[in-house]
């Protein structure tokens, strides 16, 4: 990053220019610190959530996902071979609780 008055290089998630002082604006991605996975979801499945998975991965509806995969059925029968290998390659998603929560205590010895 590059200061915007002076031009000299700015190191990243500085606030403020070494060389002249100028404020910087911060500029974050949507997914800092994430990395985005296409895994099958355990929540808003039907069968085996790889509709809902892609969905999820590529922020589409997962309504047009599962148009799409109907289609294919339908068209040239492909669509069963794709699922099934979906099915088999892409990783279910970890167990997690709802934000907010907390785990249940350990049990009194």
């Amino acid at each position: 990053m590059f200061c915007a008055k002076c031009g000299t290089q700015v190191p990243a998630g500085a606030r403020y220019c070494p060389t002249c002082g100028m404020l910087q604006e911060i500029q974050e991605t949507p997914y800092a610190g994430r990395v985005k996975r296409l895994v099958r979801p355990r929540e808003g499945r039907m069968i085996a959530g790889v509709c809902q998975g892609i969905a999820q991965y590529q922020n589409w509806d997962v309504t047009l996902v599962r148009i799409i995969l109907v289609v294919l059925v339908l068209g040239a029968g492909t669509g069963i071979l794709a699922y099934l290998i979906g099915w088999v390659v892409i990783p279910e998603a970890d167990y997690s609780l709802p934000p907010g929560t907390m785990p249940p205590p350990p049990p009194a010895a």
